[in-house]
């Protein structure tokens, strides 16, 4: 920042002995006031306004096709009028194209170089054509040699040059060459080309004159503005709209966040970036160039703080920054912009990017970044939509155990794996559930229902699966679990539940539990189902019949 602010009063100092020199000028009669009628130069400094508002942007640099005319009104009428009418028209450009948010701040530093710039694309190619006898007005059509056109032109040529690399020491942005050329080739060249047309109404008044070379610039500039638009913005807004299918694609939260960062990766809009996901009741933050989680950067806090309720922050050149987010960011970066969807549904995306390329994120850009983070934010909350439908469809909703839709899902995936062997199948079942339903009311029996599942998860090992089966019934899955550590866990859970009475509004319910175990040594002995059947076979006959509140494998049964 230190670079701009010096550059900044070195320009207003410059600034200011331009205008002393050219009060001066004027003062000692070297210049003279316009010799127009108000009228015509009002009509005249409207035509440079329209050409101001319309531009055309090259990496960072504004072009405005206003010198076009400048050189039109310089050769048809004199220095003076088009010097007052190009500053008149930089003024109006430059106010037009102040954004509240960083007014000041463009202002001070682009002003007095813009009008440097200005007096010099006129000054030096005016000052050649007079000097090689030039002559403005009707004289200019009458002049028997070139000599002062094509001095004209040259200056222009090396004054163009000149200003590549003006603009890359004022504001550290390097347009090639050839851009600067091609512009002044169409801004002056084909400006020339309808001068010499317009010859043919020389009889006419030179207002008609100008305006009618001023329209046929203008029409060119607008057919270059178009496809200078559809040329640099086409490809990439395609690119983003592959980027919002391919996030629209995703199947879950974790493939949506990958995709969406592989995609950022690819549009390559930026030399640093972040981005924040609120997630429901969580934020991951990431770095967009490495694509790997990191702590939440400092960058966020500050513009939570600067610019609370802004959507989206933009900086199109270094001197706009604000001092603090400065810091935080490599001093070649010129584009900065911070985008924050609309939280939806718990779900919101905060992306903020930096890069060395200058006015990175035009409107039509910000348009797409805002789009694709609505694509990815849809797509979480039906990822999440899905996920709970799919928990919702597997779960016993009054004990929040897995249902025995989901048991069996799990049960044959584990089976398939002959790493989990040996496996252990138990089936629990609630010692005379009936006659607490019947005596304290079936409110109370799904109390003991709640109870009961709560204390079987407290007796489980972490990698052991619980399901109510139905109605009183429970079932497990207990993967590396054999004969003797199956009977060792289930009466682990029986001693659990027999131990404390269940307390359901404000009830003492003394209950217990029958549990039938049944364990497949290895792959490919048993099926489920068979291990499930012998399971609960044990339950009744070993455990039922056997008197209630006891553990029985089925190996162990002698009947």
């Amino acid at each position: 920042m230190n670079h701009f602010r010096k550059l900044s009063a070195l320009g207003w100092g410059i600034w200011s002995a331009f205008v002393l020199l050219t009060i001066t000028l004027f003062a000692t009669g070297v210049l003279n006031a316009p010799a127009i009628e108000p009228l015509p130069f009002i009509l005249i400094a409207l035509l440079v306004i329209i050409f101001q508002l319309d531009s055309i942007e090259r990496k960072g640099v504004y072009f405005t096709f206003s010198e076009s005319i400048v050189l039109i009104i310089f050769l048809f009428f004199d220095f003076e009028t088009a010097l007052f009418v190009n500053q008149i028209g930089l003024l109006v450009f430059q106010f037009v194209n102040l954004k509240p948010r960083v007014a000041l701040r463009r202002f001070r530093f682009t002003y007095p170089w813009n009008a440097i710039t200005s007096f010099l694309e006129l000054a030096i190619p005016a000052s050649v054509y007079l000097a090689l006898g030039g002559e403005t007005g009707l004289g200019f059509y009458t002049q028997d040699s070139f000599l002062p056109v094509a001095g004209l032109i040259a200056a222009i040529v090396l004054n163009t040059v000149l200003q590549k690399y003006q603009v890359g020491w004022w504001f550290r942005v390097d347009v090639p060459v050839r851009d600067f050329l091609s512009i002044a080739f169409y801004t002056y060249i084909v400006s020339l080309v309808f001068i010499f047309a317009a010859s043919f109404f020389r009889e006419t008044n030179l207002l008609v004159v100008s305006s009618i070379a001023a329209a046929l610039t203008f029409f060119i500039k607008r057919l270059l503005i178009q496809k200078g638009r559809q040329d640099a913005f086409k490809s990439l807004i395609e690119q983003y709209d592959e980027a919002k299918e391919a996030v629209s694609l995703s199947q879950s939260e974790a493939q949506a966040i990958e995709v969406f960062l592989s995609q950022c990766e690819r549009l390559n809009q930026y030399d640093a970036g972040f981005v924040e996901f609120t997630l429901f009741d969580r934020s991951l933050y990431f770095d967009l160039k490495t694509r790997q989680p990191i702590e939440r950067p400092r960058v966020f806090d500050l513009l939570e703080s600067t610019y609370p309720n802004e959507s989206s922050v933009e900086y199109e050149m270094r001197f706009e920054w604000d001092a603090p987010m400065s810091d935080e960011f490599h001093d070649d970066y010129h584009s900065f912009i911070s985008v924050r969807s609309e939280e939806i549904e718990g779900i919101r995306t905060w992306i903020v990017m930096a890069g060395e390329h200058v006015y990175g994120y035009p409107l039509i850009i910000q348009r797409e970044i805002v789009k694709l983070l609505k694509s990815f934010n849809r797509t979480i909350s039906r990822c999440h939509e899905r996920d709970r439908l799919y928990t919702e469809s597997r779960t016993d909703s009054l004990t929040l155990l897995a249902n025995a839709r989901a048991f069996y899902e799990y049960g044959i995936q584990q089976i398939s794996d002959a790493s989990m062997y040996p496996i252990s199948v138990a089936m629990l079942d609630i010692d005379f559930f009936k006659k607490i339903n019947d005596t304290h009311g079936h409110q109370v029996g799904d109390g003991v229902l709640q109870e009961f599942g709560r204390r079987i998860r407290q007796a489980l090992r972490t990698d052991d699966f619980a399901a109510r089966y139905g109605g009183e019934e429970f079932i497990l899955l207990l993967n590396h679990c054999d004969v003797d550590q199956a009977v060792e866990i289930a009466e682990r859970i029986r001693q659990k539940i027999e131990d404390k009475p269940f307390y359901v509004d404000g009830i003492a319910i003394q209950v217990t539990a029958s549990i039938g175990v049944d364990t497949i040594q290895a792959f490919g002995d048993k099926r489920l189902d068979d291990t499930i059947r012998n399971a609960d076979r044990a339950l009744y006959v070993g455990g039922k019949y056997a008197g209630r509140n006891r553990v029985a494998h089925y190996n162990y049964l002698t009947t």
